[in-house]
């Protein structure tokens, strides 16, 4: 009686086997934002000042924290100033929990800044925005 349910368990393990991983795959969320900020210097990758010193400055810096679970990727920063986009950049996402990136801008002397974090596919996944004046 026992050898019967040895061999039936034997013979089921190489299709557990097989789906297991593809299981585990479709639990695993995509990139996301953990954090974000804009800033007007980065030290030690780490964002070093504000949105109040964005004001007195020509260039803003979007600091964003990115959680990626799968294979590298890439986002995209959509940066607005008083409404209208001017330019999108492309950021290199690695696989960490806490990847750390930036993008910077010119900010043209506008009043209001915005920022978008879109994924590979351009959802959003973050926006995020400022006042200038």
């Amino acid at each position: 009686m026992i050898r019967p349910f040895l061999i039936a368990i034997l013979a089921a393990s190489p299709v557990l086997a097989t789906a297991l991983p593809a299981y585990a795959e479709e639990g695993t969320e995509g990139v996301s934002v953990v954090r974000g900020q804009f800033t007007d210097k980065i030290e030690n990758r780490l964002p070093a000042g504000d949105t109040t010193s964005l004001a007195q400055g020509k260039l803003a810096t979007y600091w964003v924290e990115m959680s990626n679970p799968g294979e590298a990727t890439e986002v995209t920063l959509v940066w607005k100033l008083d409404g209208k986009e001017v330019v999108r950049q492309s950021l290199d996402i690695g696989r960490a929990p806490h990847w750390r990136t930036w993008g910077s801008c010119s900010t043209q002397k506008a009043h209001t800044i915005e920022i978008e974090v879109l994924d590979k596919d351009g959802h959003s996944l973050k926006t995020d925005s400022a006042t200038l004046s």
